[in-house]
């Protein structure tokens, strides 16, 4: 690194030091001279998105946008960045004093940090909308790191595009027409269709069904962007469903599971689809009495269509729901398919 680099480097971490010693919070021990003493001693962060809800749009495309953010840290710091559920029995903040995660992203500190807990705490400059990263004070040289990284970050063309994909509205699946981008989430979900074989313009549409493409979103026991439970999430190894890679990971590996056991019954192409959308959204268990009723109705249970023409004398399902879910995934599947541009 050129000299100047490095002398510019070292003003920012003072610049962040004065900073942090006027927000009133406890003086860091020690700066680094140079950019060469200014490293981290870890190969690994562990990291904790904990704002103050998820339900609403605005919460749900901050987890978005922390989530993002956290890993292009994890790239400028050298570090693999892994972020975590909370602890069933520590507060985040608990999790914090215990060097059991390394950042917590919090918003509206100055509430949500305890007084009793303010002196083991370092807290960030301001993302957006009152989102700090929180640091343990016993970790002084990783929030003069972070601090020097947003100052550069938030400058840049990147962090603007980053901010402009989260915080989009997605009153409806929308395509840009310069890029083909559907969602913030387009890479990640190719990645998935790849390994699944299954269309990457359907993933992203049953995703939009499910939570409008909002990281945080919930529903009762249901998660994140697919709306995917703790227990399907925990069969394919996924433990934190905030994570847009992990939930994109578990979704698309059940939609898959649960298309190929349509497969595997000789159901043919379009409607191993559309019972996999329907198990997606009512459960496996569910549709399969679905079948069976409709067969004792005299009707084909390998028929979608067929099937839900016996809703109506099935007194253990109403079926409007999950008729009206598989309709708007493959109406909004075929829209996706004749806007996308196909790249040669």
């Amino acid at each position: 690194m050129s000299n100047s680099k490095s002398r510019h480097l070292a003003g920012c971490i003072v610049l962040s030091l004065i900073l942090v010693s006027l927000a009133g919070i406890q003086p860091m021990l020690k700066v680094a001279d140079t950019a060469e003493d200014y490293r981290l001693d870890k190969d690994t962060l562990h990291c904790a998105v904990a704002l103050a809800g998820h339900l609403a749009a605005s919460e749900g495309r901050g987890t978005g946008l922390s989530n993002e953010m956290l890993q292009y840290f994890g790239d400028f710091a050298s570090a693999t960045v892994e972020i975590v559920p909370g602890n069933s029995s520590l507060s985040y903040l608990d999790s914090l004093k215990e060097h059991k995660i390394d950042i917590l992203v919090l918003d509206h500190p100055d509430d949500n940090i305890p007084e009793d807990m303010e002196d083991s705490c370092y807290v960030s400059h301001t993302i957006r909308n009152n989102i700090h990263w929180v640091t343990s004070s016993a970790d002084p040289t990783l929030l003069s790191m972070i601090n020097v990284w947003l100052e550069d970050f938030m400058g840049s063309r990147l962090y603007k595009r980053t901010v402009a994909r989260q915080y989009r509205t997605y009153s409806k699946p929308r395509i840009n027409p310069a890029t083909g981008e559907v969602s913030p989430f387009d890479e990640i979900i190719k990645r998935y269709s790849a390994l699944t074989g299954i269309d990457w313009l359907l993933l992203a549409s049953l995703m939009y069904q499910e939570s409008q493409y909002y990281v945080g979103a919930e529903y009762k026991e249901a998660k994140g962007l697919m709306q995917v439970t703790d227990v399907t999430a925990a069969r394919y190894g996924v433990s934190d469903l905030f994570s847009p890679e992990g939930n994109i990971k578990a979704g698309s590996l059940y939609l898959k599971y649960l298309m190929n056991k349509y497969y595997q019954e000789g159901l043919d192409s379009l409607n191993v689809i559309k019972f996999a959308l329907a198990s997606y959204n009512a459960g496996d268990g569910r549709i399969e009495q679905c079948r069976n009723h409709a067969l004792s109705e005299g009707k084909n249970p390998n028929d979608w269509e067929e099937v839900v023409t016996t809703f109506a004398t099935n007194n253990k399902f109403i079926g409007k729901t999950t008729t009206a879910y598989v309709r708007d995934i493959l109406a909004r599947w075929e829209d996706l398919k004749e806007t996308v541009p196909v790249k040669k």
